[in-house]
């Protein structure tokens, strides 16, 4: 868009000559725009060191036209409030809005202390305009430092609502309302990046599949509200019996899936034990009248698995469990 802008800008400059004067300045912004446009593409600079390169480029531009026109008695110092608003609008960095203000004010106050020494000539692009009074450029600056601070500050605080608002519904599409837990959706988006991983670096990998024995016993008898209540304490226990770096997830009903990343067999086995100790007495304590276990079935994923089988291979494992008794782990390749 500012190259587009900077395109017109020059051609306008050639269609109206009485405006050619201006076409340094906006060649020149152009040539600044197609510069910053390549160090995006190129990726030369971080990108706030660009974001904030190209705003102090628009500001300078700003600055320019004002001084051409008139500090204090033209409209156009509105434009040092709308930068920030317009680049709040366009990059998520909060820091963005406020930096590029101080930048617009401090333009701003030394061109009114450059026509005030009489460094610079007051709106050369109008020169029947008559020098405005001290009082009046006071006014404007006030105005300008008023509305550029409060803009950018509305601006980074709405940006910063903005990200919450995201981070909000991003943890609300990744985690299971009731549990707190990952949910299915989030866990087989993870499994396909585990499974990646797996052929990378052939590290071991294997995968846990848990299902609650009398848990519609405790639904029936005891209500829905109990049986929430064994849930959330059976995916406490899980985030207790496991480590930070794996990943559990409530895959569905009374069912939890679990990623063991960097864990053989053997080692699942064991996490496999502390889901079974811990599970147990966690819903006890919420619900003692209904015995409840849990029958859990475990299996090593190979290299040239995909996430269908591995769902599959563990889902048999969990019956398996289930069929000799329940409160129990079934395991293999």
């Amino acid at each position: 868009m500012r190259i587009a802008l900077g395109l017109l800008g020059v051609a306008t400059t050639f269609a109206l000559p009485e405006l050619s004067t201006w076409r340094a300045l906006l060649l020149g912004y152009l040539a600044l725009s197609l510069l910053f446009q390549w160090l995006i593409v190129a990726r030369k600079l971080r990108t706030f060191t660009r974001v904030i390169a190209m705003g102090v480029v628009d500001m300078t531009l700003v600055s320019v036209l004002v001084h051409r026109l008139g500090t204090a008695t033209s409209v156009l110092p509105i434009a040092y409030v709308a930068v920030p608003v317009l680049y709040a609008t366009t990059t998520p960095r909060r820091r963005v809005p406020v930096a590029l203000a101080l930048v617009g004010v401090g333009q701003y106050l030394v061109l009114i202390a450059l026509e005030l020494a009489g460094h610079l000539p007051y709106a050369p692009g109008v020169p029947e305009s008559a020098e405005p009074a001290l009082a009046l450029r006071l006014a404007s600056l006030t105005l300008v430092v008023l509305c550029s601070g409060g803009c950018a500050v509305l601006s980074s605080q709405l940006i910063n609502a903005l990200q919450a608002a995201n981070a909000r519904l991003r943890d609300l599409s990744q985690h299971d309302e009731l549990t707190g837990l990952y949910n299915r959706r989030y866990v087989m988006a993870r499994m396909d990046d585990e499974l990646a991983r797996r052929k990378r670096k052939l590290e071991p990998l294997t995968v846990a599949m848990v299902d609650l024995d009398g848990f519609k016993r405790v639904n029936d008898e005891e209500g829905h509200e109990a049986g929430d209540a064994v849930l959330k304490a059976v995916a406490l226990a899980l985030l207790r019996a496991t480590r930070r770096a794996d990943v559990v997830a409530r895959y569905g009903g009374d069912e939890f899936l679990v990623l063991l990343p960097n864990t053989d067999l053997e080692g699942a086995r064991a996490v496999g034990a502390r889901i079974l100790d811990l599970s147990r007495s966690a819903a006890r304590e919420v619900c003692p009248v209904i015995p409840v276990a849990a029958s859990i079935g475990i299996t090593a994923v190979e290299v040239d698995d995909e996430p269908t089988e591995v769902v599959r291979r563990v889902d048999e494992r969990l019956y398996a469990a289930k069929r000799a008794g329940g409160d129990r782990i079934a395991d293999g390749s």
